[in-house]
């Protein structure tokens, strides 16, 4: 079923783009296959797949500066990437790997390499259920309102789950995000820290489709810099509806309630500021025809922030849509919105969109190209503000 991990679960084409959009599309693919339908598995040999491709991009603003400052340059991109599963009738095993060197033409110091790394273990057999995925990123470039700095950074993800079906009507899950924040680099050692969330869900089925239920749990954040930021913990409770409304129609809706607290260092009796906010999340696909679909996804939580602040407030929009115009021609279009709410520090804000075309020229060759738009600022801090353009065009070659 489609299912809701914390983070934004909306499904790319398996192809990727430029440095910025190949960041984008590798977590939006393996985070939906994290979320894949539960329940029995199919038996399937090994299945072995080796990319590699290069692409050309141009962006207009590649330090991500206020636009008076703004300067452009070139780059080569070339990307390797290895893909294996292996299932039976109960147990299932997926890795995937995904390496990328950036080459800018004139500014040296801006050349990057980056690494991502996603693997998934799943047993099913129709009454238990255990899962454990570890996705780890060394990345470089912004993605969203959280990573908005141009900054190198190892990012690991763990995500345990069990599920246990009591009977033809009710079944239980546990879950759990343990994720570990690493910057490179002195200047950001303010926001280093371990966060976490966990629950428990319990769910009904209503019909042989749809199921409703109740979810909560915990979640924190503690910082390596304690001294300088303090940590925080809190509980969530949400109400939840999943299934297939309508034929070719998931939705997963989630809302509820979550509070988080920490020491407010100004107070002499260490008395702890609380404060809280609606938790939700809204996931929906759906298969308008057979050569159209449609991704809509928000999330709205508590996240890390660093430098004195304990938490922010993080409120995300994505929005995908994929046409198969004709056989092998591939239309792409990605549009995101994130707004951040720190505690202490000013709002910051986030989008991106994007528009992507692929053709695949021979069974193992295919071409793409697109362009890219993004942008950012801060309310009230004057120069803060930048965009920026990156257009791509490339080729990759599968086995």
């Amino acid at each position: 079923m489609y299912r809701a991990l914390g983070v934004v679960l909306v499904f790319a084409c398996a192809l990727p783009a430029s440095a910025d959009n190949l960041a984008t599309e590798w977590m939006d693919r393996v985070t939906h296959e994290v979320q894949k339908e539960s329940g029995p598995l199919s038996t399937r040999p090994v299945d072995f797949h080796l990319y590699g491709g290069v692409y050309g991009l141009y962006t207009d603003n590649i330090f991500l500066k206020n636009n008076r400052l703004a300067d452009g340059d070139s780059a080569a991109i070339g990307m390797v990437r290895g893909r294996i599963d292996y299932s039976d009738s109960q147990f299932e095993i997926s890795a995937d790997a995904l390496f990328n060197f950036d080459y800018y033409m004139e500014h040296h110091e801006a050349r990057e390499d980056e690494e991502r790394f996603y693997g998934k273990i799943r047993y099913a057999d129709g009454v238990f259920e255990l899962q454990l995925v570890e996705i780890a990123r060394r990345e470089h470039d912004p993605l969203d309102g959280i990573f908005s700095d141009k900054v190198r950074r190892l990012i690991t993800d763990t995500l345990p789950r069990v599920g246990v079906r009591f009977s033809d009507l009710f079944k239980a899950e546990a879950y759990g995000q343990i994720e570990t924040v690493h910057f490179e680099g002195s200047d950001f050692d303010g926001r280093e820290n371990e966060n976490y969330r966990g629950g428990i869900t319990l769910l009904a089925d209503v019909t042989q489709r749809i199921s409703i239920g109740l979810d909560g749990g915990f979640h924190g954040i503690h910082y390596r810099q304690e001294e300088t930021t303090q940590h925080a913990e809190g509980i969530f409770a949400r109400a939840v509806l999943r299934g297939e409304l309508l034929p070719r129609l998931l939705i997963e809706v989630a809302a509820g309630w979550t509070g988080i607290r920490h020491r407010d260092p100004e107070e002499l009796d260490e008395k702890k500021k609380t404060s809280s906010t609606l938790d939700a999340e809204l996931h929906i696909r759906y298969e308008a025809t057979d050569k159209i679909t449609l991704f809509a996804d928000y999330t709205r939580r508590f996240g890390f922030a660093g430098f004195g602040d304990p938490y922010q407030q993080v409120d995300r929009v994505v929005l995908i849509g994929e046409w198969e115009m004709l056989e092998g021609l591939k239309l792409r279009a990605r549009g995101q919105y994130d707004h951040v709410r720190p505690s202490i520090y000013p709002v910051h804000s986030f989008w991106k969109v994007s528009l992507g075309l692929s053709y695949q020229i021979i069974e193992n060759l295919t071409v793409d190209g697109g362009v890219i738009y993004r942008g950012g600022d801060t309310r009230g801090v004057k120069g803060d503000d930048y965009d920026n353009w990156i257009f791509y065009v490339g080729a990759v070659v599968g086995f």
